[in-house]
């Protein structure tokens, strides 16, 4: 008997504490998300509101590298990088921080720097493409909403 007035007793304390909690919760979301006087960020914030622009999506022509190829090998690999832009990219949403994009300044860098060069380009931007970039770097391109970082 004890232990079911105990159990009951407790199981009461959570049911108020977890109300409490969600009351608690739902104070702090509007204070610091709805009411606009206060220094956070809110649903309103212009800053925020560019974050959701349409980016430039519009296709170049990826056929290029395809027709300049002059041999067998330049040909293989530019039918993968048309494969790949073709099926594979297109499939998911640009999250590429530059412009031109990173698979395409891979072809860039492959055909201006040679092989083994540009693929140390090629490696470098992949490590620098991410959320974090620096805007003091790279010249910010507004139609495009992404940073220039062309081929060197």
């Amino acid at each position: 008997m004890t232990w079911q007035i105990l159990n009951y007793t407790i199981s009461n304390n959570r049911i108020y504490m977890n109300g409490r909690i969600r009351q608690i919760g739902l104070i702090l979301f509007s204070s610091l998300v709805l009411i606009p006087g206060i220094n956070g960020q809110s649903l309103c914030d212009p800053q925020l509101a560019t974050l959701f622009n349409k980016a430039d999506t519009s296709q170049s022509d990826y056929t290029e590298p395809l027709r300049e190829a002059k041999n067998e090998i330049d040909i293989t690999i530019s039918a993968f990088f048309l494969f790949y832009k073709t099926f594979i990219s297109s499939q998911d949403v640009p999250t590429c921080v530059f412009t031109p994009s990173c698979s395409v300044y891979a072809v860039q860098a492959f055909q201006k720097k040679g092989l083994l060069v540009g693929w140390l380009s090629t490696f470098d931007r992949l490590s620098r493409c991410h959320g974090l970039v620096n805007p003091d770097h790279y010249h910010f391109d507004t139609n495009k909403m992404r940073f220039y970082d062309p081929v060197k």
